[in-house]
Formats: C-alpha cells, sequence, structure tokens
C-alpha cells in the first residue's frame, strides 16, 4: 500500500470515530434529558433486544442445519431405494 492509500484510510477512521463520538454524545445529552421511567423502558427493551435476537439466530441456524440434515438423508434413502430397485430388476 502507498502513502496516499494509508492516509485516506487514516482520514477515513478519524472521520468516523469522530461521527462515533458525536453520535454518542447526543444520544447521551437525549438519555439525560428523558424522565427515568421512559429511561427504563429505554433500557428493558434493547435487554430484550439483545437477548432475543442472538437466540431467534440460533434457533433458525439450528433448524436449517436440521432441514440439510433431513434433506441429505432423503437424498441417500432414495439413492439406495433405486439401487434395491435395480438389483431385484436383474435376472
Amino acid at each position: 500500500m502507498n502513502s496516499t492509500q494509508i492516509d485516506q484510510i487514516s482520514i477515513l477512521l478519524r472521520k468516523s470515530a469522530h461521527e462515533f463520538y458525536y453520535f454518542c454524545r447526543k444520544a447521551f445529552v437525549a438519555a439525560m434529558a428523558l424522565p427515568l421511567p421512559h429511561l427504563l423502558v429505554i433500557c428493558l427493551g434493547i435487554a430484550v433486544a439483545l437477548m432475543i435476537l442472538p437466540l431467534a439466530l440460533s434457533i433458525f441456524i439450528a433448524f436449517m442445519i436440521f432441514k440439510l440434515i433431513v434433506i441429505l438423508l432423503a437424498i441417500h434413502l432414495k439413492e439406495n431405494q433405486q439401487q434395491t430397485n435395480q438389483l431385484h430388476k436383474e435376472p
């Protein structure tokens, strides 16, 4: 990588860090303006979302793996059935 690419990456990272800091500062100011019960509801909503999303994703992956295993098993059984039918047809 030449120096211009490194400079561009450095500028991009610096801008990204600045925008992230700006966003966090604005979120903190907005959170401080909220009454405590509203802040509690928002925190509980975030906590529930952080618990539900990984659970849903892992259940989805588990069912996809189960589906793949069932499909592979069905293909294997169909091939075995075709082989046995060919053996029975041959004299």
